[in-house]
């Protein structure tokens, strides 16, 4: 073989271990990408499990409260409109069987030790109304213990085997005193021996109703008090629903803001950062200009003139003025936002449940930067801050919530115009933070209420009637209290009182 037939073979050679080469280290780099991939899927598969896992739990929940509401509405309605003991006890039966579902249910009444009602062999079956049963009739009368005179709170439950499947159930039953010797006994049967903790959850309230229905119908002195009880019920049932669906909501629109204060937060810091660097830029350049138009009034004579015929044609020196003011004001735009970004991600994250160390001059500007687009063209908010900030313990997120609620009520009672005087004190042992408004103020009646859930003196639709109220449930977890002085026609003074300890 010639020596040119050698260097060519030894080139290709030389030229496929080249290609190899390349080849492996596209292969290396494709393993490398695609174990990223990997680990990158596994990540996001185990992050999409567990917020499926936390769907299902909410949907679940809701659920639950669903069904809850629906037994309370149609108990309280069909418990209201009985006209005797007797159509009360097959209100209740009828109730709890549909909704429990279970197989079917049967109740026992006794008069002295004579057995009034359930001495048949009716049963309630779910679906199919009352049919004739001996077998589940007996049997429910067998393990119903009548002989029982002390009421118990809770559903008994108890192992048998049912008669017309020979297969084992879960038996429920509970006695209720209707009067004085009158005694009541509602008696479930399940379908099999699955009993759902669902089953027990909703059927837990039968013997509040029962008992609360049974005694005004005894009591005729009581009627109308019990109405008012049961409207009372309803009109809390229909605040619960909206309550549920403005969390819902509210935890929606949190999780939002938290996103979005996040998302801002990146590039404001870029751009707080690039004002910073521009405006030492121009001010490079503007010194620049003065030691130019320095040089030029030294050299004089046609440069000098030169010079300042392009320093008036182009505005030079106000053109630095304004971009001087500028740069400042969209500084301090920067600078406000940041801190709405601040105390957008601290309300919207609220510590969940723990305590720590809690600024009260922080908390206060917080509050006050969260409503401030309700009160910057409407009412003077003053801050009096003390020289030195004073800190004590509790949830800040808690915390936070109770002083926008307190702020916000205060703004929306003052007129425009008026003062909204913020301050803190303290003593020894406690913490002072205090809301004063120059606003209408609230009668002695309102003040006797304005703790109240869902008492509110809003219009229609404005208002919930709860922020006070979870105001104080919050405060008096962090063993505190909130003090209210109020004349109508001067204004409102709330003071927030919290422990140091």
């Amino acid at each position: 073989m010639s020596e040119s037939s050698k260097s060519t073979e030894q080139e290709r050679i030389l030229a496929l271990e080249a290609r190899v080469n390349s080849l492996e280290r596209q292969l290396k780099r494709q393993k490398s990408a695609r174990k990223n991939a990997e680990s990158f899927l596994e990540t996001y598969s185990q992050d999409a499990y567990l917020a499926n896992q936390a769907l299902r739990k909410a949907l679940n929940d809701s659920k639950k409260r669903e069904r809850e509401l629906l037994y309370l509405n149609r108990t309280a309605s069909e418990l209201t409109q009985a006209k005797s003991a007797e159509s009360l006890i097959f209100s209740a039966l009828e109730s709890a069987v549909e909704f429990s579902g279970a197989y079917c249910g049967k109740a026992f009444s006794v008069r002295g030790e004579k057995l009034t009602v359930g001495d048949d062999d009716r049963v309630l079956v779910d679906g199919q109304g009352w049919i004739t049963s001996h077998a589940l009739a007996e049997l429910m009368l067998k393990e119903t213990p009548l002989d029982l005179r002390e009421s118990y709170s809770h559903w008994c439950v108890s192992v048998v085997t049912r008669p017309d499947t020979n297969q084992e159930a879960r038996l429920l039953h509970f006695m209720h005193e209707m009067s004085e010797g009158h005694y009541t006994w509602l008696v479930l049967l399940t379908k099999d021996d699955h009993l759902e903790e669902e089953t027990l959850y909703v059927l837990d309230t039968t013997k509040h109703y029962l008992n609360i229905t049974s005694r005004y119908q005894n009591k005729k002195s009581e009627l109308s008090i019990r109405q008012n009880e049961l409207s009372r019920i309803k009109k809390d049932r229909d605040f619960l629903e909206e309550r549920l669906v403005s969390a819902d909501k509210m935890a929606m629109l949190g999780q939002l803001a938290a996103g979005i204060a996040h998302e801002i937060n990146n590039p404001i810091g870029y751009v707080r950062s690039n004002t910073v660097v521009a405006k030492d830029i121009f001010n490079e350049y503007q010194r620049a200009l003065d030691e130019i138009g320095g040089l030029c009034k030294v050299a004089g004579g046609e440069v000098e003139e030169k010079f300042l015929q392009l320093e008036k044609r182009f505005a030079l020196r106000e053109s630095a003025s304004e971009i001087t003011e500028m740069f400042d004001e969209s500084q301090e735009g920067i600078e406000r936002i940041i801190d709405i970004v601040k105390a957008l991600r601290s309300f919207s994250y609220p510590s969940g449940g723990k305590y720590s160390e809690i600024s009260a001059i922080e908390a206060m500007n917080t509050a006050i930067k969260l409503t401030n687009n309700l009160h910057k063209y409407r009412n003077n908010v003053v801050f009096d801050a003390p020289e030195e900030d004073v800190y004590f313990n509790g949830n800040s997120g808690q915390i936070q919530q109770v002083l926008v609620n307190l702020l916000t009520n205060a703004i929306h009672a003052t007129p425009q115009d008026k003062k909204i005087e913020l301050r803190i004190e303290k003593s020894e042992y406690n913490l002072f933070l205090i809301i004063d408004d120059e606003g209408e103020g609230m009668s002695q009646e309102v003040q006797n209420k304005i703790f109240t859930p869902f008492f509110t003196t809003k219009p229609v639709g404005e208002g919930t009637g709860l922020g006070m109220s979870i105001s104080m449930t919050i405060i008096e977890e962090h063993n505190g209290r909130i003090d209210i002085v109020s004349e109508e026609g001067k204004g409102t003074k709330v003071t927030v009182v919290l422990p140091f300890i």
